[in-house]
């Protein structure tokens, strides 16, 4: 492999405790959800033993992704296929849309604030939790605003929580003094500095990855590191941001790299992930157009 490629499997297997979880799920989004979705357990296991991850832990993983309620599992004689349940589809299909897809460029000045004191306080911490990973801001203890989220989106959130009827919430334009305290709502800070890191991890190797191993590892530790970024970062509008927003520059850099190593990482897929029926299907028509629509 490539000393760029061998950095970043180093740099993952210096973390403590290894979150190999966290990368089987970043397979899962990146190619297995888009090649039909299920995937023999022995593929995991070999593909992860390149990064010295031992058949142990990713049978451990992928049990807690199960108990979580992300992967299920389909026992045939003697071989365990996965796949993403009802639920994670969904979750999955919200990150995929927030990593790959379109940000919205056309903003009204319209803003979605959700009022949640009505809300039983068993529920309002976790729908809290929810809302942050939505991209809502904090601007008071029960007093939550987004600039653009999708209507459905947010329905199907509060329905998982059943409380449509106590959430009031109020479509609103506030003053152009609200672009203020979008630093203190939102965590702007800590969302450039993590762009920066992604950015310092990936610009020098931006080239590497020509052969389909160093592809596909490189592709997947970089969507591993820009996911983790990208689903933290609020998606507020240009607008309110400055001109040199750093998350314009890291999407330019994941878009590239990610465009690049594209077709050489999927000759490595066909070669070593497996499904019932042998090696994973094509991709799906959705899976070429990621990214083509950004940057």
């Amino acid at each position: 492999m490539g000393p760029g490629v061998e950095r970043l499997i180093a740099n993952f297997r210096a973390r403590t405790p290894l979150r190999t979880g966290s990368l089987i799920v970043t397979f899962f989004g990146d190619c297995i959800a888009a090649r039909g979705g299920s995937v023999w357990l022995g593929s995991l296991i070999n593909v992860l033993s390149t990064l010295g991850i031992s058949h142990r832990l990713v049978r451990t993983a992928v049990y807690r992704l199960v108990q979580d309620g992300i992967l299920e599992n389909e026992q045939v004689g003697r071989r365990s296929f996965y796949s993403l349940t009802p639920e994670g589809e969904r979750d999955f299909s919200e990150a995929t849309s927030r990593i790959y897809g379109v940000k919205d460029t056309e903003w009204n000045g319209t803003w979605t604030m959700l009022l949640l004191n009505q809300v039983p306080q068993d529920v309002r911490t976790q729908l809290k939790k929810d809302l942050t990973w939505l991209g809502f801001g904090q601007l008071s203890p029960d007093l939550y605003a987004h600039p653009h989220i999708n209507s459905d989106t947010l329905q199907n959130h509060l329905d998982r929580f059943n409380c449509l009827d106590d959430v009031i919430r109020i479509e609103a334009s506030p003053s152009a003094n609200i672009a203020r305290v979008v630093r203190d709502a939102w965590p702007i800070a800590t969302v450039e500095k993590d762009y920066q890191s992604f950015i310092d991890l990936f610009d020098p190797i931006r080239d590497e990855g020509k052969d389909p191993d160093d592809a596909f590892y490189l592709r997947t530790f970089l969507i591993h590191e820009y996911r983790k970024v990208i689903l933290r970062d609020p998606g507020i509008p240009d607008e309110l941001l400055s001109e040199s927003w750093i998350g314009h520059r890291a999407l330019a850099l994941a878009r590239e790299i990610y465009l690049r190593t594209q077709a050489s990482s999927e000759q490595y897929v066909d070669d070593h992930f497996e499904c019932q029926e042998g090696p994973l299907p094509a991709p799906d028509s959705s899976f070429y157009e990621r990214f083509k629509n950004r940057g």
